[in-house]
């Protein structure tokens, strides 16, 4: 209810803009806020949270709720890489793993600490059951 009002709200701002020459902070405000959202509108639909079951993995998306079942017979392999900020002299800091599930159709799904606090025990868990 409150994103139906936020939306109603800026596109009511965003209307008086065009409707009047006048320019006030609301307005610029309200076009900061609507840039800022076009520009993150995609990547918020591939925000999802991950359910280790014994069966397998339950992939959900948190906007749409959609879900998606991945069982552990269709992971082919677990590939580990790190990540490491470098420049000319050296490393700038110690880096930080993740983890790649490749599946049987080709697709991969990335887990990194970055998008999960319980990083370790998420991937604990599934190499436990994926063996």
């Amino acid at each position: 209810m409150g994103l139906f009002l936020f939306v109603i709200t800026l596109s009511y701002i965003v209307y008086n803009g065009f409707s009047t020459s006048e320019i006030n902070p609301l307005t610029v405000m309200a076009y900061m806020v609507l840039f800022f959202l076009v520009y993150c509108f995609p990547d918020l639909f591939k925000i999802f949270k991950l359910t280790i079951t014994e069966e397998g993995i339950e992939k959900t998306m948190v906007i749409t709720g959609a879900k998606q079942f991945i069982p552990f017979d269709n992971i082919q392999y677990i590939k580990k890489g790190k990540v490491k900020l470098r420049n000319k002299t050296g490393d700038i800091s110690d880096g930080y793993y993740f983890t790649t599930l490749i599946l049987e159709n080709k697709k991969s799904l990335v887990i990194s600490p970055d998008h999960f606090e319980n990083y370790k025990i998420l991937i604990t868990n599934i190499e436990d059951n994926f063996k």
